[in-house]
């Protein structure tokens, strides 16, 4: 919450922000978790700490990008109308009714369910869902030598 509110831009730079014990007694927590988040909140760069002082913004802290909004034409809110003259430029796919009987019949964007290896789709996704691999899915590897034959 204290980095999305620098980069939502409600604490300017050079701003002191509340004491660990404050802000705690604020949000119904404990000091302690203030202090863990605090200092997430210094090594991501968006907060700087003087001795015996506190916490302070950044002024290089990061900040939301303010895109200008393109102004609608159209219908507001209307995505056929929105995108209508796009997609009638584009040919229009055609297939037989009884494309499914030919013997190669490449359907378009469509998976063989015959062909697709299911067993093996679920064993990765549960793999990468598991938490005893969520570590090794997720460490910094930048810089080590990963061998390509294992």
């Amino acid at each position: 919450m204290v980095a999305q509110g620098i980069v939502a831009g409600r604490r300017r730079a050079g701003d002191t922000m509340p004491s660990s014990q404050g802000f705690a007694a604020h949000l119904g927590s404990r000091s302690i978790t203030v202090a863990l988040a605090y200092g997430n909140v210094v090594s991501s760069d968006h907060l700087s700490v003087r001795g015996r002082t506190g916490h302070y913004v950044l002024t290089e802290a990061p900040r939301a990008l303010k895109v200008p909004q393109a102004p609608l034409r159209g219908e507001a809110g209307n995505f056929t109308t929105l995108t209508a003259a796009k997609w009638r430029r584009l040919a229009r796919l055609s297939k037989p009714d009884d494309w499914e009987r030919y013997p190669v019949p490449f359907p378009y964007g469509q998976a063989d369910a015959s062909l697709f290896d299911h067993q093996n789709w679920r064993h990765c996704a549960l793999c990468a869902l598991d938490k005893r691999d969520f570590v090794a899915l997720t460490s910094d590897c930048y810089g080590i030598a990963v061998d390509a034959t294992t």
